[in-house]
């Protein structure tokens, strides 16, 4: 995974399905408009092709954008409060805490000359409005391209109202947009179709009868495998009211007349797709959208249908097919499901799909299959989000444990702990999971415990942890759940600077652990921070025994994001025995995984450790430079652990001073600060910058 793009130029835009059609006005407007303004919204209804249009306007600005443009498609997301993570999660920042995702956001940005788009905004226009005002009130370098049914409402706010297409003059004369889009459309649909005089009356009748609106005439235009354009155009004119309710009113015509065109089963997939988020795949509709008369086994049939209608979207990409509803085309399914009694099943079959998913996630983060869990967390993570929202309200309070259980894992694996603090949050708020008698009583609240000691919370990290031993006694001294709870306990001991308090917490842990038969992604972590204790009292022969058993035991189940912390601990025990020079294969093995994981907190880490390294070696200098890349990789992440990387680096940046002058080590650290992180990471390897991708 390169960390470049998440660096320098974010993107890239989505790709455009089908070729774009006209809009030169509009496009040469909002080029004007971003000459003397810095906030523009596309303003229109839905089907008229806002997005295109944005999709295209940024692509043709772009140059004109030093660090490029980053893109962000709102529809998936039902919280205005994750609004500040998803833009930043576009950027390729790791997630924080609410409270610190904006401040971070903020920061990162900074004097950068960006564009950024933020797609579909009208169901969070009051999240969206204030989240634009404070990025342009402290990120001068940024423009915004808002895309949405109405406007934000802020101050320096220009509005664009994008428009149907321009449809024929009486009589016709020369093609114009909305024909020419027809016109490529149909001959998409239909091999060899074209425009000719003998047609062409009936073309400009149908784009006028529906009022220049895109989606509209593809929609219609995919009607041509069944009827020649004549009839198109003569169905149309008595289905389309007269005198016109205006666009929405053509397109809602349009939309009603597609629905009662496609077969029984095609409208009912319609509708129960309309639960998907993002985009999906078949296996995911043939789980959540099957049942009672839609049989698994036609699934596939119905939805080929749909996208040759095009009222799914489909497309391929790494190998894969996915699919996904167009937002006018998913709002009206969400009203027809609905309509049919069906909203709450099939939404719970949506939770049961991707908890199950999240389960079996969970099971093999610790095996081979860890990086292929983590990319398919990354792909569905709209899905998941829009799941586990219905969850929170209706699963079984056992169901929605294991399943918050089971994302906090994933997520904590990809550094998203602010994600993962919001969904225990959320969840302990609006059920008493703490009273809960199942085995993972007490892994629930440990676990939540530990991503609050990461981000230095140690009032709520106590409450948790109480909570946990609680749970783990009134089970019957359940040895799992305590071996978590000694584990969370040993970390914050840890960061607190109490060395003998964390060795002997983290011994137990590690003791319980195996006790228990733990084979779970985090077990191994109380054996690589009881190896940090050991290392910094300076047990250096003990710390290497520890690590070197987390590595044999991850690297023969297939686990990378603990194997490579193992490493770089182990790493960091040699060098403080004395030997830097042996130290840094390990240290450069491990921060090799961490980026090809893409994991910036144990980036930043690794960095730390390498720098002591090289001031054991005299290298001042370019210690100075990763001490200050750390920093800027881990002020995105909303993990502190302040008080554990002060002990660690204060004697070697002393060192460090020391060797090459208190100035010069600053303008050092300084300038490692402003690289960027792939380029961090180069050098760090000693790799060229670039060639790693």
């Amino acid at each position: 995974m390169s960390l470049t793009t998440s660096e320098q130029r974010w993107g890239p835009l989505p790709a455009e399905p089908t070729s774009f059609v006209g809009r030169l006005g509009e496009l040469a407007e909002i080029a004007e408009l971003f000459a003397r303004c810095r906030l523009v919204t596309l303003m229109g209804p839905g089907g008229v092709g806002k997005t295109r249009l944005a999709i295209r306007a940024a692509g043709r600005l772009a140059a004109s954008f030093e660090h490029g443009v980053c893109f962000v498609d709102l529809s998936g997301l039902r919280e205005s409060t994750l609004l500040p993570q998803a833009v930043g999660a576009a950027f390729g920042l790791p997630d924080q805490a609410s409270d610190v995702a904006l401040d971070a956001l903020v920061d990162y940005l900074g004097d950068r000359r960006v564009l950024l788009v933020l797609d579909t905004c009208e169901h969070l226009i009051d999240g969206c409005a204030m989240l634009a005002e404070v990025l342009l009130q402290n990120a001068p370098g940024l423009r915004m391209l808002a895309v949405g049914r109405r406007p934000l409402d802020i101050s320096g706010e220009y509005t664009v109202m994008v428009a149907p297409l321009a449809v024929p003059a009486e009589p016709p004369g020369a093609p114009c947009d909305a024909v020419t889009l027809f016109a490529e459309r149909a001959a998409a649909a239909v091999s060899g179709w074209t425009l000719n005089e003998g047609n062409t009356a009936a073309v400009a009748l149908l784009c006028h009868r529906l009022d220049g609106i895109p989606l509209a005439i593809e929609l219609t235009a995919a009607r041509l495998r069944a009827l020649p354009v004549e009839q198109l155009a003569d169905r149309l004119g008595r289905r389309i009211p007269r005198p016109r309710g205006g666009a929405g009113t053509t397109l809602r015509a349009a939309i009603d007349w597609s629905h009662e065109l496609c077969s029984p089963g095609e409208g009912l997939l319609w509708a129960r797709l309309s639960v998907f988020a993002g985009d999906f795949d078949l296996e995911d509709a043939e789980h959540v959208c099957a049942g009672g008369e839609l049989p698994a086994g036609e699934i596939a049939g119905l939805l080929a249908g749909l996208a040759a209608q095009s009222i799914v979207v489909r497309w391929e990409g790494d190998g894969a097919v996915r699919y996904r509803l167009p937002g006018a085309l998913r709002e009206y399914g969400a009203e027809h499901l609905e309509r049919l009694g069906q909203a709450e099943t099939v939404r719970s079959r949506a939770f049961e799909r991707f908890s199950g998913v999240i389960g079996r996630a969970a099971a093999e983060l610790a095996t081979g299959a860890q990086p292929r869990w983590l990319e398919w967390f990354r792909r569905e993570q709209a899905n998941v989000r829009a799941a586990m929202e219905h969850g929170l309200r209706t699963a079984a309070d056992e169901d929605l444990a294991r399943a918050v259980l089971g994302l906090g894992r994933i997520l904590a694996l990809q550094g998203l702990i602010g994600e993962a603090r919001y969904w225990g949050t959320r969840a302990f708020a609006v059920r008493d999971l703490g009273a809960l008698r199942i085995r993972e009583s007490a892994e629930l609240p440990a676990l939540f415990g530990l991503l609050a000691v990461l981000q230095e919370d140690l009032a709520s990290a106590r409450e948790l942890m109480d909570l946990a031993e609680v749970r783990a006694r009134a089970a019957g001294d359940d040895v799992r759940g305590l071996a978590y709870v000694r584990e969370v306990q040993g970390i914050a001991a840890l960061s607190a600077g109490r060395m003998a308090e964390a060795s002997r917490l983290l011994g137990e842990a590690r003791d319980l652990h195996r006790l228990a038969g733990n084979d779970d992604v985090l077990a191994p972590v109380s054996d690589v921070f009881l190896a940090a204790a050991g290392a910094l009292a300076g047990d250096v022969e003990n710390a290497v025994r520890y690590c070197t058993d987390v590595i044999a035991a991850t690297e023969a189940a297939g686990e990378l994001w603990c194997r490579s912390y193992g490493l770089c601990v182990r790493g960091l025990a040699v060098t403080l025995g004395g030997e830097p020079e042996r130290a840094l294969d390990d240290l450069r093995a491990g921060l090799r995984i961490k980026r090809d994981l893409g994991d910036r907190l144990g980036i930043a880490l690794a960095f730390d450790m390498i720098g002591v390294a090289l001031v054991g070696l005299g290298r001042a200098a370019p210690a100075a430079r990763l001490y200050g890349s750390g920093d800027a990789a881990l002020r995105f992440t909303g993990v502190s652990l302040f008080g554990l990387r002060h002990r660690l680096r204060e004697v070697h940046r002393r060192r460090g001073e020391e060797l090459i002058g208190e100035g010069a080590f600053r303008r050092a650290y300084e300038s490692g600060a402003a690289l960027p992180l792939d380029a961090a990471v180069a050098e760090a390897l000693g790799e060229p910058p670039g060639q790693h991708s």
